[in-house]
């Protein structure tokens, strides 16, 4: 068993901008998301937190474990995935500026026919770290990972077969019985969405 939280909302998640390994801070909703999500965490034995480097994930764990006596372990293998080009633009650029791109784009980069720049990191890549730090932590400890949207989508592609996107700071368990993997939203109101992305309805729930 072990539990993953999407870091708490930034101004780019609310301008649908593409994050990646740019360091964009908090905002206050973020932060308010974060403290509230560290109650769904109380009394479930946690005994680490490990974060990714960036500033919002780091912040959103900090918050997390000051609530939970708990101080983060930063892992760089739960960094979000670096879009190289595309970074800074928003989700409609993005769509805007893809045929126009073509000449730099990344064929191979990815595994759901979304093509990214060369410059991006490709998304097997992501994939492959992520499970490689879930799995150096969860035998040992009962973990709580903070970590960004595409890492989380890694962890529900790898452990329960199929691909989730998180809101901002929806507090979700991941739990084995027979060999099987499930994910539990712990939040009904903020929980993970399958196999789309709309920037809509990923911003979390305050």
């Amino acid at each position: 068993m072990f539990f993953v939280l999407r870091h708490g909302q930034t101004d780019w998640n609310v301008e649908a901008r593409l994050q990646g390994s740019t360091d964009i801070p908090l905002n206050d909703t973020g932060r308010a998301q974060a403290r509230a999500a560290a109650a769904f965490f109380k009394d479930r034995g946690l005994t680490r937190i490990v974060t990714s480097p960036l500033i919002r994930a780091h912040e959103t764990a900090r918050l997390v474990g000051e609530q939970l006596g708990l101080e983060p372990v930063i892992d760089a293998r739960l960094i979000e995935r670096n879009f190289g080009l595309f970074e800074g633009m928003t989700i409609d650029e993005v769509h805007q500026h893809r045929e126009e791109m073509r000449d730099h784009m990344n064929p191979t980069a990815d595994v759901d026919g979304k093509h990214y720049p060369w410059n991006a990191e490709a998304l097997p890549a992501v994939i492959d770290r992520v499970f490689d730090c879930v799995n150096a932590y969860r035998h040992a400890d009962t973990c709580l990972f903070v970590c960004h949207g595409i890492p989380f989508r890694a962890i529900s592609r790898k452990f329960i077969d199929d691909m989730y996107s998180s809101p901002n700071c929806a507090p979700v368990m991941f739990e084995e019985t027979d060999g099987k993997w499930r994910m539990v939203a712990l939040d009904p109101d903020n929980a993970p969405i399958q196999q789309i992305y709309n920037a809509q309805t990923t911003m979390g729930r305050i």
